[in-house]
């Protein structure tokens, strides 16, 4: 019998995603691909003191402000901070900005307008007068070959449509852990109680209150500015907010995708029930963690939810919380949590295949945990060049 690896080949060979290359019209800046700690000192500097990025803002692709600018929207000094980084105008509007600043004329007469139309857009649409195109609302694996080509040609590849997330993870959880969340009130600093009230709008009862804000019903991107800066503020982004905040829970069926969409189904989700306004859940939302499958676990695990968040028919209170059983970042996965389910779709962004054995090592090389396969660590290396890469 072929192994995991094997199939995932042959598989991949099957229908072309190996043979597969993203084409741009500009080179592309690899460095903006890395995780902030891995910029030399003059990037980072210049980084954080001219760009205003945070190590968090610049491991969150797409999430800093100064991303949704183009080049001749920069001021002075954010040009030079931004050459100082290393873009050039051509790679920061391609790459960074997507040309998504220039008016529709000028989409048309730089040669852009069509690679546009190709994702679904018009005129009409891009100037806020039509709705958005539904390939807004995709992942990257659920473009056509003709939209990936169109999507290349502005400087769009996997990680930065998909806004991929680069901070360091030290838990078996899919994002960075957020901590500071599962602290009462009476623990937090001054400066964080502070920003909870003045932008966030937290009061003591609320925030110990897990789920009862208005705003944690809400995904990131949609809660207004000053919200979205507080939480920013506080330590959330994106990822870690809709994961452990929200649950997904505002969410559309069709934003789920590969280990998302596995994680709801594996939970007894189904669009139906999950688009009836909740009315019908699966059996799953009235068992407690105890009772759960090791494979609904690991699903609700991807949804950021531990004992603690599963546990209760009212929303847990902080007083009485316990996060020493919610996260272990210096020991093994919990054995009765079975990442076998992610097996062929990945777990959040680590690749398919090396989820098969469901054991967490501890890479000494850097700052996360990841998934090592039984069935792969022998080939690998010959593999893992063109597989993983």
């Amino acid at each position: 019998m072929p192994s995991t690896l094997s199939t995932a080949i042959i598989a991949a060979l099957a229908t072309g995603t190996l043979a597969r290359e993203d084409v741009f019209p500009v080179t592309k800046p690899d460095f903006r691909y890395q995780e902030f700690s891995k910029l030399d000192r003059v990037q980072q500097k210049a980084a954080t003191d001219q760009l205003d990025y945070t190590a968090i803002t610049w491991n969150a692709l797409g999430l800093a402000d100064v991303e949704r600018k183009g080049w001749d929207y920069l001021t002075t000094d954010q040009q030079i901070g931004a050459t100082q980084v290393g873009f050039t105008k051509e790679s920061w509007d391609c790459f960074i900005d997507h040309y998504s600043s220039a008016y529709w004329a000028e989409l048309v007469a730089n040669n852009k307008a069509s690679q546009y139309m190709r994702l679904g857009w018009s005129q009409q649409s891009w100037e806020g007068e039509g709705a958005h195109p539904t390939t807004e609302g995709k992942w990257w694996d659920q473009l056509s070959e003709d939209e990936k080509k169109a999507a290349n040609s502005l400087c769009y590849f996997k990680k930065n449509w998909n806004s991929e997330d680069m901070n360091p993870n030290d838990s078996y959880f899919p994002f960075k852990f957020p901590e500071f969340r599962y602290q009462p009130w009476n623990e937090l600093s001054l400066s964080m109680q502070n920003t909870a009230i003045g932008m966030m709008n937290y009061t003591e009862d609320l925030w110990n209150d897990l789920g009862t804000h208005v705003a944690e019903k809400n995904t990131f991107l949609n809660l207004d500015s000053v919200t979205r800066e507080g939480a920013m503020e506080l330590g959330f982004y994106t990822h870690n907010w809709d994961c452990f905040i929200n649950h997904y829970q505002a969410y559309y069926w069709s934003s789920f995708h590969s280990d998302l969409l596995v994680a709801v189904e594996t939970l007894g989700w189904s669009e139906a029930s999950w688009t009836n306004d909740m009315q019908s859940p699966p059996l799953s939302e009235s068992k407690y963690w105890a009772d759960l499958s090791p494979e609904e676990k690991a699903a609700a695990t991807r949804l950021c939810y531990f004992e603690e968040t599963w546990d209760t028919n009212e929303y847990p209170t902080l007083e009485d919380f316990d996060i020493s059983t919610a996260v272990t970042p210096d020991g093994p996965l919990p054995q009765d949590i079975n990442l076998n389910i992610y097996e062929t779709t990945g777990y959040a962004g680590r690749s398919p295949g090396m989820v098969a054995a469901g054991q967490y090592i501890y890479n000494t090389n850097a700052s996360y945990r990841t998934v090592v396969s039984s069935t792969v660590l022998g080939v690998v290396a010959l593999a893992g060049a063109f597989l993983f890469a």
